[in-house]
């Protein structure tokens, strides 16, 4: 694994616009995070078409504040070979996105997954599953996609820490 060079592993989430999934996914892992890693870690959220500087919708805000986590100060910005290369962990919401970020850093294979089937055992892995884009939809579709997310950190929290642990 290579570390950044303040010597933190990198973890990285990416959707589309970086205004709904990915900066909920970076919110609920730093929050979830057991403080032991929080100094040896930076996570970070980028979208495959996202525009620089946009702020969460306000649904996405909204949902993420019912469950006391705050996206107001998130800022998107668009994923590139750079952000790609310095990452240790890049877990994508659609395999569209994985496409993207392979085309963009074709080394970055091994490192690279669905945020659904990271952590799995590969012969358990049927198709794919993704987590739905929100964008278009009220704010209870919202509030599921805060809650499928919520379920899935909570699923890959310990694949998280061994790969955080496995840098030192």
């Amino acid at each position: 694994m290579a570390l950044g060079p303040d010597g933190k592993v990198q973890i990285l989430f990416v959707c589309t616009g970086n205004i709904c999934r990915s900066p909920m996914a970076e919110a609920l892992l730093k929050q979830r995070l057991n403080p032991k890693f929080r100094k040896r870690v930076r996570i970070v959220s980028a979208g495959t078409h996202a525009m620089e500087g946009l702020p969460t919708t306000m649904k996405a805000q909204s949902a993420a504040a019912q469950f006391n986590v705050d996206l107001s100060s998130h800022r998107s910005q668009p994923l590139t070979p750079w952000l790609i290369s310095h990452s240790d962990l890049i877990l994508a919401m659609e395999p569209e996105h994985v496409e993207m970020i392979r085309q963009l850093d074709p080394t970055s294979g091994p490192r690279t997954f669905l945020i659904a089937e990271f952590g799995l055992p590969s012969d358990s892995l049927e198709g794919f599953y993704e987590i739905m884009d929100p964008i278009s939809g009220d704010e209870s579709v919202y509030r599921r996609v805060y809650q499928e997310l919520a379920e899935e950190t909570d699923r890959i929290l310990p694949s998280i820490e061994k790969v955080i642990e496995s840098a030192e």
